[in-house]
């Protein structure tokens, strides 16, 4: 029943990103990009090759959709090695192994430093790999800093809005 609820997520984020996040660009500087947060509140339980293949389905859906040739695929493989590394120490106690990653069960200020390194990391590989150039490294940069901080925020109002029950 855990992993309808998952996937149900999943498919309800992905359409919102696709059909309305992913249309709202304000002067090609501000790419927010929701759908991972499928990918950083997933169980800690799954074997790290089933994340690894999840990471890279998530991305080659938005890949599809946004007709970007690899570009998400790499950043959330990338994420889903990298998160592992990332999650508090906490999550691994036997009490809470089978829980979802979310501020209740990592607290606020753990989740917020979880969700604000591994956002940055997939944002910065989404938006080089994206411009393939450092012509205008200043400007990819700018792009990754004002999409992770949009991210950032919706990822967090959603965490809110679902662990406010």
């Amino acid at each position: 029943m855990e992993w309808i609820k998952h996937i149900a997520r999943y498919i309800v984020i992905m359409l919102v990103q696709v059909l309305l996040i992913s249309n709202l660009q304000v002067l090609g500087l501000c790419h927010p990009y929701i759908y991972i947060i499928c990918l950083l509140m997933m169980p800690i339980t799954l074997p790290i090759w089933a994340e690894m293949i999840i990471g890279a389905l998530a991305g080659l859906v938005m890949d599809i959709f946004c007709n970007t040739m690899g570009v998400h695929m790499a950043a959330c493989v990338l994420l889903m090695y990298l998160r592992r590394i990332f999650i508090p120490r906490l999550v691994f106690e036997p009490e809470r192994l089978n829980d979802t990653i979310d501020s209740n069960s990592l607290g606020i200020e753990a989740f917020l430093k979880y969700s604000i390194v591994l956002t940055i990391i997939h944002h910065t590989t989404v938006q080089l790999l994206s411009a393939w150039s450092f012509s205008h490294i200043w400007w990819t940069i700018l792009s990754s800093i004002v999409s992770s901080l949009v991210s950032l925020v919706l990822i967090f109002i959603y965490d809110r809005l679902r662990t406010q029950k």
